[in-house]
């Protein structure tokens, strides 16, 4: 730029010189030492400002020599140490949780570029939210470099969120609730009902009526407790007490669930004597047995004998 504003300087003057026949002093007010391959170029890296891809005044960047320490630096190979801290040249790595190297940022506000101990209260590392609980970030206490431990916080009936590192405070899915929890319908996490299996629990597990997993229903058990709802019948936790009559909860391909038991079955003490299971969770007279009426028989029919027919047979 400065050369052609130098050209047409000579050309104006000399123009003005044949025309006017008059001298001029217009050249005389051109930088030479600003024109590039001309004599006189100055060297940025020793102008005594800050300037190009300088980082500091005439050092770092690319084309500058490198900085002595406490000297402004945007990585390692501005600084003749090597290292680069808080956006200072620094005598050491200085890269603790609670080492600083600039000197506001220390707790004894020595000069930038030697390595200290960060100011007591400052913030440091990272929140993280794990199992349910919720760690917030720790905080220097001025004399150590480790980073103090931060303030918990139990999630509650809510989840972490991975991605926050930190607790959900409301949920649109189960998956933002806690173990055994569903999401309601206003956006809070609330309890799920004894034996929903899943929600966090292993394969054969369900939820309990305290969020806790125990064994879902179908499997063995002796007693209830064991049982996430509560019931154990027939030898396997059930769905429900299972306690009408011609009722189980062992029925093969049902375990787990209580069934009615099939048509002229026994189901334990349930029918005695001449009775049978009807199919539909009741007693009746067993076929060939003595009746008056059809709703005597199990079978749902009082022949004209007088006896109980049997039972349909299955297509």
């Amino acid at each position: 730029m400065w050369k052609n504003q130098h050209l047409l300087a000579m050309a104006l003057c000399a123009g003005a010189i044949s025309i006017l026949g008059m001298g001029c002093e217009l050249i005389a007010t051109v930088d030479r030492s600003r024109i590039p391959g001309d004599e006189g170029v100055i060297d940025l890296c020793a102008d005594g400002m800050k300037n190009g891809e300088e980082t500091d005044v005439d050092c770092g960047g690319s084309t500058c020599p490198q900085c002595a320490t406490a000297k402004a630096c945007a990585e390692a190979d501005d600084c003749t140490s090597g290292f680069c801290a808080d956006s200072v040249c620094c005598d050491t790595a200085c890269d603790e949780d609670c080492d600083s190297c600039a000197a506001d940022l220390k707790e004894s506000g020595d000069e930038s570029g030697t390595c200290g101990p960060t100011k007591a209260e400052t913030a440091c590392g990272e929140s993280t939210c794990s199992e349910g609980v919720e760690t917030g970030r720790g905080t220097c206490d001025g004399t150590s470099v480790e980073c103090g431990p931060g303030e918990e916080k139990d999630c509650e009936t809510f989840a972490c969120d991975p991605e926050e590192n930190a607790c959900f405070t409301e949920c649109t899915e189960d998956a933002h609730c806690t173990l055994c929890h569903v999401c309601g319908e206003e956006g809070e996490c609330v309890l799920a009902a004894a034996g929903t299996p899943g929600l966090g629990c292993e394969a054969d597990q369900a939820c309990d009526a305290t969020g806790a997993c125990k064994a879902a229903n179908g499997q063995e058990c002796a007693e209830a407790e064991p049982c996430a709802s509560g019931s154990c019948v027939d030898g396997v936790c059930c769905d429900t007490g299972c306690d009408s009559a011609c009722q189980a909860c062992n029925i093969e391909g049902s375990e787990g669930t209580c069934s009615n038991v099939a048509a002229g079955g026994e189901d334990g003490m349930d029918c005695s004597g001449a009775n049978v299971c009807n199919g539909e969770g009741a007693c009746g007279l067993a076929p060939t047995e003595a009746c008056t009426a059809d709703e005597e028989c199990a079978s749902g029919n009082c022949l004209s004998i007088f006896v109980c027919g049997g039972f349909p047979e299955e297509p």
